[in-house]
């Protein structure tokens, strides 16, 4: 059968479905990259749509579904400023979340808590939530809305929200126990703990030390910025705090506290240690490069997309509710 329409004929469903030789509900699964159609009969079908130019009718589809094919990506930390967009797990997380959105036929809209609760949940199908806020907060808020959700964080007592994210709690005893092991016996800690990750990152770290020689000597709070994290060590040096290592809760926060220790004549990591969280491009670029927790922000942005999608269309399909970390040594404590 030819794979080209006839002059004057428009492409429709039921052509691709008659030269591939599949139903049309085979048809419109495969051109959602739906894993229900096995992988070669996705590419043959899409190979016959696009030699025809068939293109699926979204405003059809959308009133034959009651959905609006469109999720909303909302960005906690935007609001109050203490996580620019251009932090580079955030850009990685939201390219996973493409990459996963797209091929199932959902467009993104990408907001930020503040402005999605003024516009009244925008229409969107599902919500996929960037930061939990203090205490896990903002999850309530949007979950009030009453559209399948799913969040990126640490789960959070009470609130019945999935909620996928990085093993923070082990990234913490990771840090902890490298510090140890290279003899630190005095640990500060850098970081927010009123957010669920930081929270559980500094749960890991105590775990550790509880069971060592070493001791927790402060834990300020502070938020993802370098100037932050250059502020946080400003404040534990004049307020007399002897330390030998700090674990931050981001780079950021690891690459302002070593050049503020620097600038105050401190040898990193000569007289202080410093392991930092995310692994971001700031860890390997700083001079010292810097001791991190590598977190994968774009397998991070793939899993919420396949899990919101399935929550969506409710089909039931699980999904990995934490991912792993693993510590990279560099200069910095190395």
């Amino acid at each position: 059968m030819s794979g080209t329409n006839p002059p004057g004929e428009r492409p429709t469903m039921e052509r691709v479905a008659a030269l591939a030789g599949v139903s049309k509900i085979t048809v419109s699964r495969a051109l959602r990259g739906s894993e229900l159609v096995r992988p070669e009969v996705r590419e043959r079908v899409a190979r016959i749509a696009g030699e025809i130019g068939y293109r699926v009718n979204v405003a059809a589809r959308s009133l034959r579904t009651r959905r609006s094919q469109t999720i909303a990506v909302v960005i906690e930390q935007l609001d109050r400023g203490d996580r620019p967009i251009a932090d580079p797990l955030l850009l990685s997380l939201i390219g996973g979340l493409l990459e996963a959105l797209a091929p199932a036929g959902y467009a993104m809209v990408l907001t930020t808590h503040e402005h999605y609760l003024a516009a009244s949940a925008m229409g969107a199908d599902g919500v996929v939530m960037v930061g939990e806020g203090e205490g896990g907060h903002r999850l309530a808020q949007i979950e009030a809305f009453g559209l399948p959700m799913v969040a990126w964080g640490e789960p959070v007592s009470g609130v019945k929200i999935p909620v996928i994210g990085s093993a923070n709690t082990a990234g913490g005893r990771l840090a902890a126990e490298h510090l140890v092991a290279i003899g630190r016996n005095r640990l500060l800690f850098l970081g927010d703990d009123q957010h669920p990750e930081v929270a559980a990152r500094l749960a890991g770290c105590r775990e550790v030390l509880a069971a060592s020689a070493a001791m927790l000597v402060g834990a300020i709070p502070c938020a993802f910025t370098a100037e932050a994290g250059a502020a946080a060590v400003a404040s534990a040096i004049e307020a007399g705090i002897a330390f030998d290592a700090i674990f931050a809760a981001s780079d950021y926060i690891a690459a302002g506290a070593c050049d503020e220790l620097v600038a105050r004549g401190r040898e990193v990591p000569g007289d202080v240690a410093v392991v930092g969280f995310d692994d971001a491009p700031i860890a390997s670029g700083h001079r010292p490069a810097l001791s991190s927790i590598r977190q994968d922000g774009a397998a991070a942005g793939r899993a919420l997309g396949r899990a919101i999608v399935g929550l969506v269309e409710e089909t039931g399909a699980e999904f990995a509710r934490q991912l792993p970390v693993e510590l990279v040594v560099r200069e910095s404590s190395g």
